[in-house]
């Protein structure tokens, strides 16, 4: 299945298949790719007599590699600094040398500084991806793939997202005087924010959506994108009241330079952007909250936020309701999540775990949209193997009693 086949709309001609976003047919794999210089080096361009392991596209990452047996190879994973959340990242490309018939070879992942997490997936065209067996122990994946002769095979840790992905995808949504792309700023190494602003009147509050402030995060990142195509496509009443009564900013891909270079957790800086926030140390979070700031001063309210992850488990992340601020005021509208987390729990087969909690000093998102505006934010964790239908279903259902949640809270 195409990574985002999940994302294809009942009652709409939209499919959102990875071959749409990136506006390239589902075609074997090029013998190299324009990939970012910075994700190539010696180390992680393995070469061998029957097998290169290339690293030549973006989202690629290989630490080293070494060849154990006539068709066995052991790959090296290692973050890209510490101390680090351990999120072990993989993704290269498997290019067959002179092979006459089909070739069974043997990978072993080996994970430094942290325990193997994602499970392998495999690709001829980084379109469609399959699942494959895998063995673990600890620090260490093992699992087969037959190559065939002339054919490319992508190896990652879970379905590939990059920025042209994201660029196609935001290309897709509605366009017109309402709503418009728009390049929120740069990271570190000069990648563009990609941004997507709805605009219902310059006296109308915020919803801020925003996600992959962690590189491997891709479940989260599937998530986002059914939650956003439901919100902004969809043609239920309550939607369109909310797209007439709320303004919209989409920042889908808050850390393109660590999902370019595979990074397993932090920023070009060796920052965790989630733990930024208060800090705003790297260019990422600055921007972000710069555009929050200039929306405030015009007398805009921010009136609710969400951020997009993955974890182990489906888990949202809350701020307590009776949560004060540092200042001593309470948070708006302070049954606005209980409210809509009980009621999607009533809609959809799956439990809702809702973990509230304050963490005054650690930077992370929520945090900061609560102590800097007074409003409710949520971190919404998807499971890493979530199927990714549930992901789909769940995410519209959202969408649909959040969006009854806030509308609720307007003034009458």
């Amino acid at each position: 299945m195409g990574v985002l086949n999940y994302l294809t709309r009942s009652g709409s001609s939209l499919l959102l298949s990875v071959a749409a976003l990136t506006s390239v047919g589902a075609v074997a794999a090029p013998p190299s790719e324009t990939g970012d210089a910075a994700a190539v080096d010696s180390v992680t361009q393995c070469e061998f007599a029957q097998l290169t392991i290339a690293t030549d596209f973006d989202t690629a990452r290989v630490d080293g590699c070494e060849q154990t047996a006539e068709h066995a190879y052991r790959l090296h994973l290692k973050p890209e600094n510490l101390p680090i959340n351990p999120s072990p990242w993989y993704a290269f490309r498997l290019e067959p040398n002179g092979l006459t018939q089909a070739q069974e070879i043997k990978i072993t992942l080996v994970s430094h500084n942290g325990p193997a997490r994602y499970a392998p997936k495999v690709s001829t065209d980084k379109f469609q991806w399959q699942p494959i067996p895998y063995s673990e122990n600890d620090n260490r994946m093992q699992f087969k793939v037959t190559l065939q002769p002339s054919q490319y095979v992508y190896v990652a840790g879970q379905e590939i997202i990059d920025a042209a992905m994201y660029d196609n995808w935001l290309e897709s949504l509605p366009q017109g005087p309402q709503q418009q792309l728009f390049t929120l700023g740069e990271s570190a190494q000069g990648r563009p924010l990609p941004a997507y602003q709805h605009i219902a009147g310059e006296d109308k509050p915020w919803f801020v959506i925003i996600g992959r402030q962690h590189p491997p995060e891709v479940t989260g990142a599937l998530a986002l994108m059914h939650f956003s195509n439901e919100l902004l496509f969809s043609d239920a009443a309550v939607l369109e009241r909310l797209r007439s009564e709320f303004n919209i900013l989409l920042v889908p891909l808050m850390n393109p330079d660590g999902v370019a270079l595979g990074n397993w957790r932090h920023t070009t800086g060796g920052v965790d952007l989630n733990r930024d926030w208060f800090k705003r140390a790297e260019p990422e979070s600055q921007q972000l909250h710069a555009f929050l700031q200039k929306r405030e001063a015009a007398g805009e309210e921010v009136f609710f936020a969400l951020d997009f992850h993955s974890t182990h488990y489906n888990i949202y992340y809350t701020m307590p309701a009776d949560y004060t601020r540092p200042d001593g005021t309470a948070l708006q509208h302070p049954h606005l999540v209980t409210d809509w987390l009980a009621e999607l729990a009533a809609r959809i087969d799956w439990e809702v775990k809702d973990k509230p909690g304050s963490n005054p000093d650690r930077g992370v998102f929520k945090q900061y949209v609560a102590d800097t505006f007074a409003v409710h934010a949520v971190t919404y964790e998807v499971g890493d193997n979530t199927n990714r239908q549930e992901i789909k279903t769940t995410a519209e259902a959202a969408v649909l009693t959040l969006a009854e949640t806030l509308l609720e809270r307007l003034p009458k």
